[in-house]
């Protein structure tokens, strides 16, 4: 399926607590690189309390990795090593 057009691979690019991730995220956005953000444990949709207690991942399209890996690098974001 990973060779099919039109579909993508979404790959994290950060993890962290949901402030940080919340900030990331628009740093990405902000240069154009869209994301979501995704909790480990359980989506936040079906619960408010979704984000207490686990990492919260910024999630981008594998496409985007080397682009997204040096907007970080120069604002001095890291996080847990790369998927």
């Amino acid at each position: 399926m990973a060779g099919k057009r039109g579909q993508h691979h979404l790959m994290k690019i950060f993890g962290g607590n949901l402030w940080q991730a919340q900030l990331v995220q628009g740093l990405l956005e902000a240069n154009n690189i869209p994301c979501i953000l995704r909790n480990e444990t359980m989506s936040a949709v079906t619960s408010p309390y979704a984000t207490l207690g686990g990492e919260v991942w910024v999630l981008i399209d594998a496409r985007d990795r080397e682009m997204a890996e040096g907007i970080l690098k120069k604002e001095c974001v890291s996080s847990a090593p790369y998927n």
